[in-house]
């Protein structure tokens, strides 16, 4: 083979060697056009973080988020929610509005999913019932 030939076919064979190296067969690998599989989420981890989470979330959730009085929360507890137990945390609370007028209590329910917050949703009365409350000095110290 002439020199000439060789230093055209070289640069072919490190394209073939390049391309032949991303093409492996290890749990990192996957194929083009896939999508490699979603982490595996615990449904039923235990939100450990969840008073404040709740209140980051309220902070930018509430129209008016200062001076919130008689705040109370639930500690998580495994529920069932439509068909599969999540745990839940039922919060308690009179907020002001934009006039800085108190609202009123209202009561919300947080739906967890793999130890994080996931859903916030207005009172349920059959998720909320029987729950132990305590008081929730973090949302009533809440800033902007």
């Amino acid at each position: 083979m002439s020199l000439l030939k060789v230093c055209r076919l070289a640069p072919v064979a490190l394209l073939a060697l390049a391309v032949g190296g991303c093409s492996g067969s290890g749990p990192s690998s996957f194929a083009f056009g896939k999508s490699p599989p979603p982490p595996v989420i615990d449904p039923n981890l235990f939100p450990a973080k969840y008073r404040e989470e709740i209140a980051d979330f309220m902070r930018t959730w509430l129209s008016n988020p200062t001076k919130v009085k008689d705040a109370f929360i639930a500690q998580p507890t495994l529920r069932p929610v439509a068909g599969t137990q999540h745990y839940i945390s039922c919060v308690r609370y009179n907020a002001r509005g934009t006039s800085n007028q108190y609202e009123g209590p209202k009561q919300n329910v947080a739906i967890f999913l793999g130890g994080r917050l996931n859903q916030f949703l207005p009172d349920d009365q059959a998720l909320c019932s029987g729950l132990a409350y305590q008081r929730y000095p973090e949302l009533e110290a809440l800033v902007p």
